[in-house]
């Protein structure tokens, strides 16, 4: 699922048509690689940047680990969690059936993996000891920020792409100034609650 779809935009633009969607399919793309890398997401195991779900393979270090009011914290460089598919802590990485950690042992608590304190395993501060796999990310259809953000975005691309490049747009009827093409402020003012922070 994308960030928004293509006839979304084009409620915003009526001088687009359904002739247009490959195109505006291809800027939603583009938007959402450029909203996850304003909001600081690494790239995701297939090697994209995304603000949509997506799995993620981590070995998270000794930064990532905090204790919580009750539990000992890995806090991951990601959006909030969906689900955990694997935690192994195995300071030799084989990663071998005997590290993984039983789900039994850990919850999700937004973009932290916490182990129960009660439990004998504790994360590793090991180098590459940790290593979690996960799905994060976001559904456009539970975010309204983010599918606005998308809207706006690809409508300011739309409109401005002819004049890529230059300062003024000139025909033989009027000239104007083209607006830039990177993320503008109310965009990022919707994102901004998604960014993850940077140490």
């Amino acid at each position: 699922m994308a960030l928004a779809s293509a006839a979304e935009v084009r409620a915003f633009v009526p001088a687009l048509a359904s002739a247009d969607d490959t195109r505006l399919d291809t800027l939603i793309a583009r938007a959402d690689t450029a909203f996850a890398r304003y909001c600081h997401h690494p790239r995701n195991d297939a090697g994209t940047y995304t603000m949509e779900a997506a799995t993620y393979t981590l070995y998270p270090g000794p930064e990532a680990i905090g204790w919580g009011s009750e539990r000992y914290a890995l806090t991951l460089p990601l959006p909030d969690l969906a689900t955990v598919t694997s935690v192994h802590v195995d300071p030799e990485q084989d990663y071998g059936a005997d590290t993984l950690v039983d789900s039994a042992y850990y919850a999700i608590r937004g973009r932290a993996i916490e182990m129960l304190i009660d439990t004998d395993t504790v994360w590793s501060e090991s180098p590459r000891a940790n290593k979690v796999v996960v799905t994060a990310g976001y559904d456009p259809d539970d975010d309204d920020d983010i599918k606005q953000a998308c809207i706006i975005q690809v409508t300011h691309w739309v409109k401005n792409l002819p004049g890529a490049g230059s300062r003024n747009s000139s025909t033989q009827q009027s000239s104007r100034t083209v607006d830039r093409l990177g993320l503008l402020d109310e965009v990022k003012d919707l994102l901004d609650p998604y960014r993850i922070p940077v140490p």
